[in-house]
């Protein structure tokens, strides 16, 4: 059981790392207008939250529970603007949960 504790610990310190880097390529990637390094370096900080996540103990379904009601409630408080200026929060939350036909 050790080792278990021990690799899950590893891991979680190297998913973290990589967030990390990831955080640091979408400024890079915003500073050089490098519209391929930008889209990759998000697709990694969604990919590495959802591992994080998994590795943390939770399901990937709970994160997406939580990120829901996140959106939800920066969509009621209008954070920084978004949703007031470009309807932002409201597209991600029609993204998130899908209108069924």
């Amino acid at each position: 059981m050790n080792i278990d504790i021990v690799k899950s610990s590893k891991a979680i310190e190297e998913l973290k790392v990589e967030l990390l880097k990831a955080q640091w390529l979408v400024q890079q990637g915003t500073l050089s207008a490098s519209q391929e390094q930008l889209l990759d370096s998000m697709a990694g900080l969604v990919g590495l939250s959802y591992l994080l996540t998994r590795r943390l103990g939770f399901d990937y379904s709970r994160l997406d529970r939580v990120l829901f009601n996140k959106m939800s409630r920066w969509q009621r408080e209008d954070f920084l603007s978004l949703e007031t200026e470009w309807g932002d929060l409201s597209l991600l939350l029609g993204y998130l949960v899908p209108e069924e036909d």
